[in-house]
């Protein structure tokens, strides 16, 4: 019995060094309604990408990002230069809702770049200008509304196994960040901007 655990165990890790990734649910319904919402105290979210509370539409973009193993602290997971899986777009209008706004599917990517069972995905959203920001870090740079989801630690075993849904996502809100955190934030996403350019170029 223990060698056949032994076996199993090692073509699950060779599957996964090989290439196998697993997959995810990129959408904030299936793991539990997790709507995306503008923040509502004053001064700390853009007036000009929608107004206070709503849910945000299509004019907002969100990115799956993840890094393998798990991680709690968030400028950790910053320093470990994040892999970019997919993006997506927000359904209805920026308003108060009743058209899919604060909500959206992106389907269920590979995690190419996965070598651990274990890994630690975020979102990122952002308002998109209807195109005129392609990356949270673009909005943020330009001084729009954007929001982090809270680290999402996940068990994401490669195929046959199933697709994994984003467990523990919360509701979460987009805005400015404080001033002080704005260049912290630049700098962790400069390296994701390189993966992310490299990694459409190569597909």
């Amino acid at each position: 019995m223990k060698t056949l655990v032994w076996i199993a165990l090692h073509v699950g890790a060779f599957a996964v060094l090989c290439g196998a990734q697993g997959r995810v649910s990129f959408d904030n319904i299936s793991a539990g309604p997790a709507p995306v919402t503008i923040r509502t105290n004053p001064g700390t979210y853009n007036p000009s990408d929608g107004p206070a509370g709503d849910y945000v539409g299509s004019s907002y973009s969100v990115s799956l990002v993840f890094v393998n193993g798990t991680v709690s602290d968030q400028s950790i997971f910053d320093s470990s230069n994040p892999i970019w899986v997919k993006d997506a777009t927000f359904f209805g209008t920026t308003g108060t809702g009743g058209d899919g706004a604060g909500f959206f599917d992106g389907a269920s990517p590979q995690l190419n770049g996965q070598t651990d069972f274990y890994v630690t995905a975020q979102l990122q959203a952002w308002f998109n200008g209807n195109g005129a920001y392609t990356s949270y870090a673009q909005a943020l740079a330009a001084g729009h509304n954007v929001g982090l989801s809270k680290l999402i630690p996940l068990y994401a075993p490669p195929p046959p196994g199933p697709v994994v849904t984003l467990t523990g996502l919360l509701p979460f809100t987009v805005g400015i960040p404080e001033p002080s955190s704005v260049s912290l934030l630049l700098l962790g996403l400069s390296s994701l901007a390189i993966f992310r350019r490299r990694h459409k170029a190569n597909q």
